[in-house]
């Protein structure tokens, strides 16, 4: 019975991963701070399905127009990455452009 209380327990974190992973995507962006966020995550995860350790983010945010850029940098195995992010504001995240080198 323990077994099985456990083997639920995972299941249940399992897919609410997955339920929160979806929600992100169809999150709105309405502030820079929610998007440098976003951004931030989505770099990071992108780095460890890659398996690699990113670590000292920095970035900053402005708004032209009606468009949120994030430029970002990560060190990975001591080399700093940068992380560009552009969304428009008010559309769902799964909209945003984004270029990590």
């Amino acid at each position: 019975m323990k077994y099985v209380w456990i083997l639920l327990v995972i299941s249940s974190t399992l897919s609410s991963h997955i339920v929160i992973a979806a929600s992100e995507q169809n999150a709105t962006i309405d502030t820079a701070f929610q998007f440098q966020n976003w951004c931030k995550k989505l770099s990071y995860r992108y780095f460890l399905r890659k398996k690699q350790k990113a670590y000292n983010w920095s970035a900053s945010t402005i708004r032209q127009l009606n468009e949120y850029q994030t430029h970002g940098y990560w060190y990975v195995d001591g080399i700093e990455k940068e992380i560009f992010c552009r969304i428009r504001k008010g559309k769902k995240a799964k909209w945003a452009k984004y270029n990590i080198d």
